[in-house]
């Protein structure tokens, strides 16, 4: 089950990181709702890995209401309790919003959104090269 969520998260990234998908890298699946973050770590033999982390960074009207607590949840309970990928090469992240919204995701949230999981990357010493964020399973951005 795992091989083919894996697959599917891997095969929509964009063609220029043809090569790095070759190399099969780690996908970070993060669901953002009201104040919990979980985070699930896929990797290519099928495996995973699970966090789960409750901050206060969100209210009712936005999903990241606190910028710096939101990178910071993300980074220090999420990423850095996933092991490092061996070659010290690049993953994939996938963020899904799964707190309903009344307008929905709006584009300045999408972007704070990345924005978090650059910051919390580079504070875990991870590398993530491609970002997708989704509202409730629906693809918003890549």
């Amino acid at each position: 089950m795992s091989v083919s969520i894996y697959q599917s998260h891997l095969e929509p990234a964009p063609k220029q990181y043809t090569l790095l998908k070759m190399l099969r890298p780690p996908v970070y699946e993060i669901e953002l709702s009201n104040n919990q973050l979980i985070g699930v770590c896929y990797y290519k033999d099928g495996s995973s890995k699970r966090y789960q982390v409750n901050a206060t960074f969100s209210n009712r009207r936005m999903v990241i209401a606190d910028f710096l607590s939101a990178a910071e949840a993300l980074a220090a309970a999420l990423l850095l309790k996933f092991p490092k990928y061996p070659f010290g090469t690049n993953g994939f992240a996938v963020a899904n919003v799964t707190q309903e919204l009344v307008d929905g995701l709006t584009a300045i949230e999408v972007k704070a959104i990345t924005e978090a999981i650059w910051a919390a990357s580079r504070q875990a010493k991870r590398t993530v090269i491609s970002t997708e964020v989704s509202y409730q399973g629906q693809v918003i951005s890549q």
